[in-house]
C-alpha cells in the first residue's frame, strides 16, 4: 500500500498518534494513514485496522490476561505490512511494537519510533536494537544521546504536552486523575477515592473532579468505587476540565504528570502495579531514583511520590500540602525542559522527510 502504517497500543499512544496524524495530514493531505488506532487517531484521519481501546495494558501480569487480543491486533498489523507501506510509525508500547518493527525492517520498510521506551530506566539493551531498527523521535531531552551512543538516528522533537496546556492560575478545587488504562484505574481509584473522602472531611465543601479517559465508561468508575462511592466527586470528560480549576491534583504516574507541569498544577503522584510486576521491576530497574516524570527530568523529588504501598491518610495530607506548597518553580523548570511548542509538527516533518530519503 502507499502511505503510512501506524501502531498505537494504548490510550496515551493514541493521543500522541492523533496529534502526529493531524500534523502529517496538514503537511501531506493526500497521504493515506492506516493502523492500530484509538479515537484520537481515527478522528485525525487514520483508517483503523484495529482499535486501541481493546488493548491498553502494561506490566507482566497485566499483559498475560490480554494476550489473545494483543495477538489478534498484531496479526492485523503484520497483514498490513505485507502490503508494503512507505513506512511504519510505532508509538509507545515497546513490547508490542518492537516485534512489529523487526518484521518491517526485515521487509525493507523504514521504521520510525515516535516516543522512546524508557531505556534509561530498564532494559537499556533495547537502545542498541532500536538504533539499528529505525529512527527514534524522542520526547525527552536526554534521550537522543542514549541512541547516538549506538550509532542510531535519534532526535529530540519536544514533548506535545507543551501544546496541550499553557500555564494558568490554580483554582480552589481538587482533581483526581487515576489513569487511562482499565487495570490501572481498578488498582488506583479505590485508595484515591478514600483519600478524597478524607479530604472532604478535612475541607468541608471541597469540590473534586475526576476525568473519564476516552474509551472507558462511568460504570467502570462506579464498580471500582465500592463502598466509598463517587459521592462528592464530579466526573468530567477531560484532564483539562478536572485540573484547570484545581489547587492540587492527585495523579497516577504517567505522561499526565508532564501535562500538569505545563499547566502549572501542583501534584502528588501515585504508582501501584500488580505485585509480580513490582517485584520484577525492582530487580530490573537500575540507577533510577524516581518514578514521576517531572522528578526524572529534574533529578530530584520536586513532587511527592507514593509508590506501591501507602496509607490513604498520608496521601490526603500530601495532597492538601501540595495546594499550598512550593512546586511552582520546579514545574516551570520542567516546562522549559520539554522544549518549545510544536512537537507534533516537528515529528511530522521528520516522518515525511524520511519518505524521500
Amino acid at each position: 500500500m502507499s502511505g503510512l502504517l501506524l501502531s498505537a497500543a494504548e490510550a496515551s499512544g493514541d493521543l500522541l498518534g492523533g496529534e502526529l496524524a493531524s500534523a502529517i495530514k496538514a503537511q501531506a493531505p493526500t497521504l493515506r494513514l492506516r493502523g492500530l488506532a484509538g479515537p484520537a487517531m481515527r478522528a485525525a484521519g487514520v483508517e483503523a485496522i484495529g482499535e486501541t481501546e481493546e488493548l491498553g495494558v502494561m506490566g507482566v501480569a497485566e499483559v498475560l490476561s490480554e494476550l489473545p487480543k494483543l495477538r489478534a491486533a498484531r496479526r492485523s498489523l503484520v497483514e498490513a505490512l505485507a502490503e508494503k507501506p512507505q513506512a511504519l510509525v510505532v508509538i509507545d508500547a515497546p513490547d508490542f511494537n518492537i516485534p512489529l518493527a523487526r518484521k518491517a525492517r526485515a521487509a525493507g520498510i523504514p521504521v520510525v519510533f515516535y516516543g522512546s521506551p524508557q531505556v534509561w530506566a530498564w532494559r537499556a539493551g533495547r537502545a542498541r536494537e532500536l538504533a539499528a531498527l529505525g529512527q527514534v523521535l524522542c520526547l525527552l531531552p536526554f534521550e537522543p544521546e542514549l541512541y547516538r551512543a549506538h550509532g542510531g538516528r535519534a532526535d529530540f522533537v519536544g514533548h506535545p504536552a507543551r501544546d496541550r496546556f499553557e500555564p494558568s492560575t490554580p483554582g480552589s478545587d481538587w482533581a483526581l486523575l487515576p489513569g487511562s488504562r482499565r487495570a490501572e484505574i481498578q488498582r488506583l481509584l479505590p485508595p484515591m477515592l478514600e483519600a478524597a473522602r478524607l479530604l472532604r472531611e478535612a475541607v468541608p465543601g471541597a469540590h473534586i473532579r475526576l476525568p473519564l479517559a476516552p474509551g472507558l465508561d462511568r460504570g467502570l468508575l462506579e464498580s471500582c468505587a465500592g463502598a466509598v462511592g463517587l459521592e462528592g466527586v464530579e466526573v468530567v470528560s477531560t484532564v483539562a476540565e478536572a485540573a484547570a480549576p484545581a489547587a492540587a491534583c492527585l495523579v497516577a504516574s504517567g505522561t499526565v504528570t508532564l501535562e500538569l507541569a505545563c499547566l502549572g498544577r501542583p501534584m502528588v503522584v501515585v504508582y501501584r502495579v500488580h505485585p509480580l510486576t513490582w517485584t520484577l521491576g525492582k530487580l530490573l530497574v537500575r540507577g533510577v531514583e524516581h518514578v514521576a516524570l517531572p522528578n526524572v527530568l529534574l533529578g530530584k523529588e520536586a513532587v511527592p511520590e507514593f509508590l506501591q504501598h501507602w496509607e490513604s491518610q498520608a496521601l490526603c495530607e500530601a495532597w492538601r500540602e501540595a495546594a499550598v506548597g512550593e512546586q511552582a518553580a520546579a514545574l516551570a523548570r520542567v516546562r522549559t525542559l520539554l522544549g518549545e511548542p510544536g512537537a507534533a509538527q516537528r515529528a511530522a516533518e521528520q516522518v515525511l522527510a524520511g519518505l524521500t530519503r
